[in-house]
């Protein structure tokens, strides 16, 4: 028998904002009459979500994200045992947040995105909720400061995170950025983690969602391309362009360059089709 224990913090017109924490459970076929975004709490829970044959499985972890838009229906679920924060915004939260930055409301649905902006948001609004001094512009500001946002990087034609995880946009360019002007160096994914603010096991999932390529793909291509740019414009050592483009050894940039162009570094260089 699934339980599930919850505290509503606070219902406002345009809000709700409720805590749970519930059991393993099956949930029915419904349809959503609010905007519903829900954090999670702990984790790692596996959830599976159905609409029509379609069946969409993820395990979600803390600090994700899920956002059912108004009028999205699901024809089932099944979830593991969780908690979760989940805030409901009407309608005209969205309408007004549309409004202001020029496009329609139109919020695509998300399984477990990983946004920090959004989520430390909705912390902030618990503490604010649950310190009983939320009943002032400061919870009004942090509703609309939200709405805005999921109208910015949730829209149907500018969401990077692929309905199953990823980055919304900002988050995916801070990300791509960091990794864009460290490439001449040894990058490991925990300091591109402790960088953009995301822990490393949420970081790899959602890079790999959002670019279709894990990390340490990303890099060598990119290092490749530097590196081929090098070979054809300088005379250094191919050793001395393995240690440029931040590969730690003559043998894995030899490796990697062959994989990704299907000649060795020297081929490369020395080719007729190159140099013309």
């Amino acid at each position: 028998m699934s339980r599930m224990i919850g505290s509503r913090l606070l219902q406002r017109v345009d809000f709700i904002f409720e805590h749970h924490r519930q059991s393993s459970i099956a949930v029915l076929p419904q349809s959503f009459l609010m905007y519903s975004i829900s954090i999670q709490l702990d984790g790692p829970s596996k959830f599976e979500v159905w609409c029509g044959e379609k069946r969409t499985r993820v395990t979600l972890r803390r600090g994700d994200m899920t956002i059912a838009p108004y009028r999205f229906s699901i024809d089932g679920a099944h979830v593991e045992p969780y908690e979760f924060l989940q805030l409901h915004l009407s309608p005209s939260v969205i309408d007004r947040a549309a409004s202001e930055v020029g496009r329609p409301p139109a919020i695509v649905p998300v399984l477990g995105a990983v946004d920090s902006l959004a989520e430390q948001t909705i912390y902030q609004l618990e503490e604010e909720l649950t310190s009983r001094r939320g009943t002032g512009e400061y919870v009004n500001l942090l509703i609309e400061t939200l709405g805005t946002h999921l109208v910015k990087y949730y829209a149907e034609e500018t969401c990077t995170t692929k309905e199953v995880g990823g980055f919304p946009k900002y988050l995916l360019e801070t990300t791509l950025d960091y990794i864009n002007r460290g490439l001449d160096r040894n990058l490991s994914i925990e300091e591109i983690a402790l960088a953009v603010g995301i822990e490393p096991v949420r970081l790899a999932r959602a890079f790999s969602v959002s670019t279709g390529k894990s990390i340490h793909r990303y890099l060598n291509e990119h290092r490749v391309e530097e590196a081929k740019l090098l070979l054809t414009k300088s005379e250094v050592s191919i050793a001395e362009v393995a240690r440029r483009v931040g590969f730690d050894s003559e043998e894995r940039f030899r490796v990697n360059f062959r994989r990704c162009t299907g000649v060795t570094p020297a081929a490369y260089r020395g080719s007729d089709e190159i140099k013309s």
